[in-house]
């Protein structure tokens, strides 16, 4: 299956390639770690996962956020760290070689960690889950799942960071005396006419309705999936009777295709985006304007305040309620990160060491933790005022980067989720306002992370084929009509008989 999105930041500029930090080792001179079994001193764990900022000073006696994090919770952190595109080859030599860190980081449910499972060299989760109350509180976010049971713990955030929220150009509707749509037929004619009809009134036919983008490969085209929502296509993997088939071998697909063919046809979606990425993608509507509608997170907001807007003060963009489709269906995709900490029977097995980590990744989770892992430590990296508000100290915080030494996070309120105080009060609840009229539509679809063995050999290829086959099908180069000669590619090219069979057999498990 796909892989999720990189834990908590993209931003790779500065990593160095690979480093370990052995804070423990570099702080012998202030007392020794125990490796757990005996002794009452802080407790030795050998941690693995990436990050994406620039590596802070490791030594516990000059990191004054590492030594707060150590000393608050009786550790000594040995880190193996390694920027995204080495890690995972530095973790499976380390398996191989017999030295599997206590707890390390993994992407996805994949056909490494299903060996680890089977050879019992990692442990299911669940009960340690119950035993620690901000961990519990997100149990129901922790989807990296395998025969039921959990086994990686995910930096989960509020679902409602969605990609799928719909986002309109609210003067351009005024300058056409339009309502904001709510169905899929209403969208369709809003979108022809920001086509057609001179929204932004500079009397020229350059504007068009639906913005989208894509991906090298994926399992939807950006910006689509507030639409295949509306079509009731909620999960990759669909239960049909007594059968389980992918989502695009459903009648449903073929009526979301049937729609966006058209609505290509009739220039209402950019030309371009078969060859747009996302950055190009969504810059043409928060940067220059061209485009009327998108799904996309809430944060597209900001960007377009603090772009478009700037030279266009009367322009404005707004969220929406995710779109009804003709059987009533709406939905908004729940954003919550795949994979996790997995963490070793090895470990497990030392009832102090596996007390330890758990303290570790609760805390993670905790309010406490959050803002640690945000601002740092209180009279180092921030400070408060009279009234109780946080004044951080960007430069240290900078330099220490307090939130390498956690992986969890706690969930954002609503109210808090995507606040940025660099933007406007208005843009800010615009934010909050489309997050919350969205909350009572979210979706999380858990068929996303069930296991094949077979589809892991070819999921990557196996998703590009149906991903530049629906952009064909939505440009007119290949009709509708033949879209079940693509399915049928599907299934010889990648053993879809025996991959929907083991995706069945999952699902009862």
């Amino acid at each position: 299956m796909k892989g999720f999105k990189q834990r908590k930041a993209a931003m790779l500029a500065g990593v160095s390639a690979m480093l370990v930090l052995s804070s423990a080792c570099a702080s012998q001179s202030q007392g020794s770690a125990t490796q757990g079994k005996s002794g009452d001193g802080p407790v030795n764990l050998n941690l693995a996962y990436y990050i994406g900022w620039n590596t802070p000073s490791i030594a516990r006696e000059d990191n004054p956020s590492l030594k707060y994090l150590e000393d608050k919770l009786g550790i000594r952190m040995n880190l193996t760290a390694a920027a995204p595109d080495i890690y995972k080859e530095k973790v499976k030599v380390m398996v191989a070689s017999g030295d599997i860190p206590d707890a390390f980081a993994w992407t996805d449910m994949d056909d490494f960690i299903v060996k680890l499972i089977k050879s019992n060299v990692i442990v299911p989760l669940d009960k340690y889950v119950d035993e620690y109350p901000n961990l519990k509180k997100e149990k129901p976010l922790f989807l990296t799942k395998y025969q039921g049971n959990i086994y990686g713990l995910t930096s989960v955030r509020n679902p409602i960071a969605s990609q799928d929220i719909p986002l309109i150009r609210q003067d351009w509707l005024d300058n056409l005396g339009l309502k904001a749509p709510q169905t899929l037929d209403e969208l369709y004619n809003v979108a022809k006419a920001f086509t057609k009809d001179d929204p932004d009134k500079n009397g020229k036919q350059d504007t068009y309705g639906l913005q989208l983008g894509n991906t090298a490969a994926g399992i939807s085209i950006r910006g689509t999936t507030g639409i295949t929502q509306a079509f009731g296509i909620k999960n990759y993997w669909v239960k049909e009777g007594d059968k389980v088939v992918p989502r695009f071998e459903t009648a449903a697909f073929k009526q979301y295709l049937t729609w966006m063919n058209k609505a290509f046809s009739e220039g209402m979606i950019d030309p371009d985006f078969a060859v747009s990425d996302a950055q190009t993608a969504d810059s043409k509507l928060v940067r220059k304007g061209q485009a009327g509608i998108m799904f996309n997170f809430t944060t597209r907001i900001y960007d377009f305040e603090t772009n478009y807007q700037k030279t266009n003060p009367n322009a404005k963009l707004i969220p929406l309620e995710a779109i009804k489709g003709p059987n009533g269906d709406q939905g908004v995709t729940g954003r919550v990160d795949k994979g996790g900490i997995f963490i070793s029977k090895k470990a497990a097995d030392d009832p102090v060491k596996m007390k330890k980590i758990m303290e570790w990744l609760d805390y993670g989770a905790s309010e406490e933790g959050g803002i640690f892992w945000n601002y740092g430590v209180e009279g180092v990296h921030y400070k408060k005022s009279a009234e109780g508000k946080i004044e951080p100290d960007t430069k240290i915080f900078e330099r220490d980067m307090p939130r390498t030494f956690t992986f969890t996070l706690p969930v954002q309120s609503t109210d808090e989720l995507y606040i940025f105080p660099q933007n406007t009060k208005e843009a800010q609840n615009l934010v909050v306002k489309g997050h919350k009229m969205n909350e009572p539509h979210l979706v999380m679809d858990e068929s996303q992370l069930l296991f094949s063995p077979t589809y892991a050999k070819y999921s990557m290829e196996a998703e590009k084929f149906i991903q530049d086959n629906t952009v064909k099908v939505i440009m007119g180069q290949v009709k509708v009509s033949d879209w079940d000669g693509i399915v049928k590619q599907w299934y010889d090219r990648f053993e879809g008989a025996k991959v929907v069979q083991e995706i069945a057999e999952a699902m009862k498990k």
